[in-house]
């Protein structure tokens, strides 16, 4: 009889991967070679996070990204995706993993997004008003939203992944890959969305 692993038995398989896919996202193919057994064991880790998506409802590609709410590179990194994830032919969804690690403040502007009626516009204010302080941090935080922001950080750890903005995608290939901090323009075209930078801005 198949069984189901179990999240502990997933996370030994899985955390010593994202160290070879950082290498592998700037590396010839046959530089990192990975299961498709863990890399589906990633893909279903991240899939039953919380998160908050963002782009088209019925992508062909999924993205997800570790992002603090006090994290001035995931701000930047929210501002720099804006061009592709409005153009009309973008095809990836970007799915924000929240978490609150970085700062006193983090868990409970964290709390304020995924507790928001409406997550993504608590999200979308968060990041366009960074600079003015973001989002009001969330003063009586609901047991279930402190507990899906423990299980997202305690994922992330597990994972081996230490800092935000931290992005796990499916590249070209068909490859899983794990880009560490603030991705640039020209990765975010060619790597995220698989666009040419120059079209993805200029739409």
């Amino acid at each position: 009889m198949h069984t189901r692993p179990t999240v502990r038995q997933t996370l030994a398989l899985v955390a010593p991967l994202l160290m070879a896919l950082t290498a592998a996202l700037f590396s010839p193919p046959a530089s990192a070679q990975i299961s498709e057994e863990q890399a589906r064991q990633v893909r279903s880790l991240l899939a039953d996070s919380h998160w908050v998506a963002e782009g088209p409802e019925n992508p062909e590609r999924v993205a997800y990204m570790f992002t603090d709410m006090e994290c001035p590179y995931c701000a930047r990194q929210w501002e720099a995706m804006r061009p592709f994830i409005n153009d009309a032919d973008n095809v990836t969804q970007v799915r924000h993993v929240i978490v609150g690690i970085l700062k006193p403040q983090s868990h409970a502007k964290g709390a304020a997004v995924l507790a928001a009626d409406d997550p993504l516009a608590a999200l979308e204010k968060g990041q366009k008003e960074f600079d003015a302080g973001g989002l009001a941090p969330l003063r009586n935080i609901p047991n279930d939203i402190s507990r899906a922001l423990g299980e997202n950080r305690r994922l992330m750890q597990q994972l081996g992944i230490r800092g935000t903005p931290a992005t796990i995608f499916t590249d070209t290939r068909g490859q899983l890959q794990f880009a560490p901090g603030l991705m640039g323009e020209s990765l975010l075209a060619t790597h995220l969305f698989q666009m040419e930078a120059d079209a993805g801005v200029s739409r």
